[in-house]
């Protein structure tokens, strides 16, 4: 379901892509911590499951970011891979882990927003997203690409 609708997000304008990444994500990770919160008992009969559903989603979403061929696509599919990630450290019920996983999220959002800001600079400078045609840009934009 959310591979379906993921492609959606490369047609977007960048400031519903960084509005979703900084903020949407983060909230829906919140409400699952709240979640956790209140039904505990609950969760860990379940937790497993959830943990090899959040595993194998992250490795489907980390076989499909191979594949991006577009900037922002790959940025979006990588933030997908990362909530996979936090999801697992907030289902154990461990509370290192939970703030591992908080503090992973707090820096997801101002990584993942920076590059889809870097991605459209690099949209506005080169009028492309494609990767195949952004090959050489070490050269040409050298801070960019570290």
């Amino acid at each position: 379901m959310i591979t379906k609708k993921l492609p959606l997000l490369g047609k977007s304008p960048i400031s519903g892509s960084i509005i979703l990444a900084a903020v949407l994500l983060k909230l829906g990770i919140y409400g699952i911590y709240r979640f956790k919160m209140f039904f505990i008992n609950e969760l860990i009969q379940i937790r497993y499951i959830i943990i090899v559903i959040s595993v194998l989603g992250s490795m489907i979403v980390g076989v499909i970011c191979l594949f991006q061929t577009d900037i922002k696509s790959l940025i979006a599919y990588s933030s997908v891979c990362h909530i996979g990630i936090v999801l697992r450290g907030i289902i154990r019920i461990n509370f290192l882990r939970s703030f591992g996983s908080l503090l992973l999220i707090l820096g997801h959002g101002l990584c993942s927003s920076g590059l889809f800001c870097l991605g459209n600079i690099l949209y506005e400078r080169f009028f492309t997203r494609r990767l195949l045609l952004l090959k050489g840009i070490n050269k040409i934009f050298p801070s960019v690409s570290l």
